[in-house]
């Protein structure tokens, strides 16, 4: 059976007699549902003013049967699955898992006559053992194909081209300390050296702080405000200690704090963004390093189905708005279909005085849900003219277009997703920031590509700016707090020459 999420409204509602009977709409309609459902989890709050969020299996045709006499204020919808911005290189449109191109007859011929193919893969003139390699083959009729290994200890990856093939691009994928490099067609038996990543500048500055106006010199940047983050988790890392784990949203269900580690990297490079307290001589900094960063867990992994279903996403705006008073939130994620129930829990968070920060997506495409709601501010990713070193991912992410590039060196990233309905733009191409620690790298940093880099930016300069603002901080949280927000960011953007599809309303600018 198809799965489907069922909500309260909540938006609108500012009465307790509005939200009990909002409340009560979901029992009712569970109640015709009877014996065509399987309830998957029924977050069921003992606090009957807050939202009531039901993941469910359901007979479609009972589905269609009902809608026309549910309760105004029931929200009945299929689960839309929300998962992280990736993207390939730019010289590699569309590509697809080796094991996928091949039926199992081709497999076995193209076995039987593959080449062994092998690279080295270095960092600053040493080998790099136990990292990921990227290999994009493609093969007679032209399409691009991706296969994966791990080097060993002696910085060697191998793997076998089938008949019919050829390697186009190999991307070793260092995880700390290196850039993501892109080699085009090398020769078997050929070493790719890794570029290192350069240390912050004097208090943590990165290119992304100075384009902003953002000062690492000062420790109170974002103080006062309290800023969350729904992403694969958070830490652990060093620089990001202070960040409060609120829990994990999976499979519509809550789970402690306690296991809201990163199940990636995305949420700690996100996190670190934002608010990482640099302690060491290089380290990158947060960009509002002393506002009270609060962190939600929603993916359960890396994988095609582990992204979390609006489900998911609503319990996690809650806990974050409702349940600790989160002035902005950011959600580096997106894709799918719009949903209704994940809209009202948005406009819901904004009445609370939450403003939602989202990535506009990395398909240089329209920009995805959610940040495609007029109640969020999308975000685009810009990056800066040499800033990247060449070979690498990062370099590889700057336009052709002239219409994208700006002024002062800065550009739109090729990957960026855009609109009419833009907010603002952000640094997002060569963002080095925070990652989990692990052994032989316990504070590590990674350069990363990406609207998911830029949200962040703009999200912890946002912060920075409303720290400074008395005003803002004395408004109530409701949607009077909300809409500050949103005029301060507005007031603080400068146009960078592109257009505004491109751009929104500029690059915030403390």
């Amino acid at each position: 059976m198809p799965q489907y999420v069922l909500v309260n409204r909540r938006a609108g509602k500012f009465t307790p007699e509005a939200k009990h009977a909002s409340r009560a709409a979901v029992a009712t309609t569970l109640m015709r549902l009877e014996g065509s459902v399987r309830v998957v989890h029924d977050k069921d709050p003992a606090d009957d003013l807050a939202r009531r969020v039901v993941l469910l299996d359901a007979d479609a045709a009972q589905v269609a049967k009902i809608r026309s006499t549910m309760p105004a204020d029931a929200i009945l919808e299929p689960a839309v699955r929300r998962s992280l911005h990736h993207h390939t290189p730019v010289e590699v449109k569309t590509s697809l898992p080796l094991s996928a191109a091949l039926t199992a007859r081709t497999a076995r011929t193209a076995r039987a006559t593959a080449s062994s193919y092998r690279v080295t893969i270095k960092g600053g003139g040493k080998p790099l053992s136990g990292i990921d390699v990227m290999f994009y083959l493609q093969d007679r009729a032209g399409q691009t194909h991706t296969t994966d290994t791990t080097t060993n200890s002696l910085g060697q990856a191998r793997i076998n081209v089938p008949a019919g093939h050829q390697v186009l691009f190999v991307e070793p994928i260092p995880y700390a300390g290196f850039w993501i490099m892109i080699a085009e067609a090398p020769p078997s038996g050929s070493t790719i050296d890794c570029a290192p990543i350069a240390k912050a500048g004097s208090s943590g500055t990165g290119w992304w702080h100075t384009v902003t106006g953002v000062s690492t010199s000062g420790g109170k940047r974002g103080a006062g405000i309290k800023v969350g983050v729904i992403d694969t988790g958070c830490g652990p890392h060093p620089n990001l200690a202070h960040v409060n784990l609120v829990g994990v949203f999976v499979d519509g269900q809550t789970l402690s704090g306690s296991q809201a580690g990163d199940v990636a990297q995305h949420g700690s490079h996100t996190s670190g963004i934002i608010g990482a307290r640099s302690t060491k001589s290089g380290e990158f900094a947060g960009m509002a390093s002393a506002c009270d960063l609060f962190h939600a867990r929603v993916f359960k992994g890396e994988g095609e189905n582990d992204g979390p279903t609006q489900a998911d996403l609503i319990n996690a705006i809650d806990s974050l708005s409702r349940d600790n008073g989160c002035d902005l939130i950011n959600m580096s994620l997106g894709g799918g279909p719009r949903s209704d129930a994940e809209e009202d829990a948005i406009r819901d968070a904004a009445q609370r005085g939450t403003v939602c920060i989202c990535s506009a997506g990395n398909e240089a495409g329209p920009i995805d849900f959610p940040g495609a709601y007029p109640e969020c501010i999308s975000v685009s990713a810009i990056g800066m003219v040499g800033k990247a070193p060449l070979g690498t991912f990062s370099a590889g992410n700057r336009p052709k277009d002239p219409s994208q590039m700006g002024k002062n060196n800065l550009f739109l990233a090729v990957f960026s997703c855009f609109g009419d309905t833009l907010g603002c733009c952000a640094p997002g191409v060569g963002i080095v920031s925070t990652v989990p620690a692990k052994p032989g790298f316990p504070r590590p940093y990674m350069a990363m590509d990406g609207t998911s880099m830029a949200s962040p930016a703009a999200c912890g300069v946002l912060a920075a700016i409303l720290s400074q603002d008395t005003h803002y901080k004395s408004l109530p949280r409701d949607i009077s707090r909300a809409n500050a927000a949103r005029d301060l960011l507005n007031q603080h953007c400068k146009s960078i020459g592109l257009a505004v599809k491109f751009e929104g309303r500029g690059l915030p600018h403390v």
